[in-house]
């Protein structure tokens, strides 16, 4: 029976015995990666803004923010009437809205299968490593060398795809299949050979009658990452090395579940052992 005060203790034991900065950097990557940094022009629009008002009128005012608006989006509108006027046009426009719409859901499917689902396969291994001794910074790129890289993107994408449809019914479905396959990426972490059942047989194993457990134990992050967010918004970086060491520590409870009770075996979850030179 394990317990968030232990699990959590265990990942800053393993933080502190082999070092913070490492760690810190590879969920960096990770962030990057899965589009964690991202920039915004809202403050730019609204300066505009005020100045355009201010010189029409003097001073910004309600009246004056309407009418900016208006000759904005009447301008726009007069534009757009002109434009689709001509079928072939419009034709052609709403072909290439659609292709570009397309364009972009694959590219951002293919991203995810062949990068992101590889490089948090990574993830895990490092911080699984990391847990017994002084893991590399080039294991985050481990699922590219395994051996089994179209395996690892088959399984990792399969494992999306099936938390989507579920989703597809109502929410709760989608948000229990995510916990009951959430043990998915740190075995293929294990075992890049094992096969799609297996996997998804495991992970289902592991986390029965585990689940509000887990849940609770993201929960008990919340207010490491507000915190984080009030630190000029990036402070939650610094957070994500202890929440993926906890996670590391949960699912080595997780895999001696699962060899205690024989629902897997030495060569479904052979352990992580350092890379030989």
């Amino acid at each position: 029976m394990w317990t968030r005060a232990r699990i959590k203790q265990e990942a800053k034991n393993s933080l502190n015995r082999f070092g913070y900065w490492m760690p810190l950097l590879v969920t960096f990557i990770v962030s990057l990666v899965n589009g964690g940094l991202s920039a915004t022009g809202s403050s730019t629009t609204s300066t505009v803004t005020t100045e355009y008002t201010t010189e029409y009128h003097g001073e910004l005012t309600p009246a004056g923010f309407a009418h900016f608006l208006e000759e904005i989006f009447g301008e726009a509108g007069a534009a757009l009437e002109n434009f689709f006027s001509n079928p072939l046009i419009a034709m052609t426009t709403v072909f290439i809205v659609v292709i570009s719409f397309m364009l972009g859901l694959l590219l951002s499917f293919g991203w995810s299968a062949f990068i992101a689902g590889p490089i948090m396969v990574g993830k895990n291994r490092y911080f699984m490593e990391h847990r017994a001794f002084d893991s590399k910074f080039e294991r985050l790129f481990w699922s590219f060398r395994s051996g089994r890289y179209m395996n690892v993107v088959k399984i990792m994408f399969w494992r999306d795809i099936k938390v989507f449809l579920w989703s597809l019914l109502f929410v709760i479905p989608g948000i229990i299949k995510s916990y009951e396959y959430c043990m998915v990426p740190y075995i293929l972490a294990e075992n890049p050979h094992i096969s799609s059942e297996k996997a998804f047989e495991l992970s289902k194993l592991m986390t029965r009658g585990e689940k509000w457990k887990i849940f609770v134990l993201q929960l008990s992050f919340f207010g490491w990452y507000f915190l984080g967010t009030l630190c000029c918004c990036v402070g939650g970086f610094f957070v994500e090395p202890y929440y993926e060491a906890t996670f590391a520590e949960l699912y080595q409870v997780m895999r001696e579940k699962a060899h205690g009770l024989s629902f897997a075996d030495y060569n479904d979850l052979p352990g992580f052992f350092p890379e030989q030179p």
